[in-house]
C-alpha cells in the first residue's frame, strides 16, 4: 500500500510550532550553545596542552576519549562551575537583603516590603527555591572540583615521581585554595562591575538594564 503524503497544512504547522519554540527559547538555546562550544574547546586545547605536558616528562600520550576522564579536563570545569554558581547564588541572596542606589539589579525598600507581604502564604521552601537551588548546585560542583582536583594535582606528583596525597589532604592544601580565590574573585569583581555600571551605563531593550531614559537615581526599575 502506497504511503499517503504527508498533509501540507499538518507540515506547516509543526515547522511554526517549533519556530516558536526556538523564539520562546532563544535565550537558553544560545547561552547552552555557547557552553557546547567552549566545553569542545576546552577539550581538544586541554588534550594538546596535557599531551605536551606528558611528552616533557617523557611519557606516552593519552587519546583524547582517554583525556575526557582525566582530572585536568574534569577539574578545569568544575573549578569555573561552582565559581559561576556561587556567583550567582550571592546575587540572588544579595538582591533579597541589601539594595545599591541607582542599580538595576536591586530593590527599593517600598517594593521590597510589598514583595515580602505578597509571599508570605507561600510555602518557606517554594519562597526560597532558587537560592537553594544554587545553593546545591554550588555544593555539588564545589565537591567535584575537590575530587577531580585531588585528581589532577596526584597525577601531576606522579609526573616527577611524589606520591599521592589524600583528598582531604588537597582540600586543605594551598594549591587547591589559590584555585578557588581566583576564580571566586573574578566572579564577585564582575557582579560588582555590573552593579555599579548598571547605575551609570544603559543596554536598550535589555531586562538587566534600566529603560534609557531613567534617572541614574532611580533604583531597580529595569526594562520589560
Amino acid at each position: 500500500m502506497a504511503r499517503r503524503p504527508i498533509d501540507s497544512s499538518r507540515r506547516r504547522a509543526h515547522s511554526f510550532a517549533f519556530q516558536r519554540w526556538v523564539l520562546d527559547h532563544g535565550l537558553s538555546l544560545s547561552f547552552a550553545s555557547l557552553f557546547a562550544v567552549c566545553l569542545v574547546g576546552q577539550s581538544i586545547s586541554g588534550h594538546l596542552s596535557y599531551n605536551s605536558a606528558l611528552a616533557m616528562h617523557g611519557l606516552p600520550p593519552v587519546s583524547y576519549a582517554g583525556y575526557l576522564a582525566t582530572g585536568n579536563f574534569l577539574d578545569g570545569a568544575f573549578t569555573n562551575w561552582q565559581a559561576a554558581l556561587l556567583q550567582l547564588a550571592c546575587l540572588v541572596v544579595f538582591a533579597a537583603k541589601f539594595r545599591e542606589r541607582g542599580a538595576a539589579h536591586a530593590l527599593s525598600p517600598r517594593t521590597r516590603g510589598r514583595l515580602r507581604s505578597e509571599a508570605r502564604s507561600r510555602p518557606w521552601i517554594y519562597r526560597h527555591s532558587l537560592s537553594l537551588a544554587f545553593g546545591a548546585l554550588f555544593l555539588l560542583s564545589f565537591l567535584a572540583h575537590l575530587f577531580f582536583g585531588a585528581m589532577d594535582y596526584n597525577a601531576r606528583l606522579e609526573m616527577i615521581r611524589r606520591s599521592p596525597i589524600s583528598t582531604a589532604d588537597y582540600g586543605l592544601s594551598s594549591a587547591f585554595w589559590f584555585a578557588n580565590t581566583q576564580t571566586w574573585e573574578a566572579e564577585f569583581a564582575a557582579l560588582a562591575f555590573y552593579i555599579i555600571l548598571s547605575i551609570f551605563l544603559r543596554q536598550q531593550g535589555s531586562p538587566e538594564s534600566k529603560p534609557v531614559g531613567s534617572s541614574n537615581r532611580v533604583t531597580g526599575k529595569t526594562n520589560r
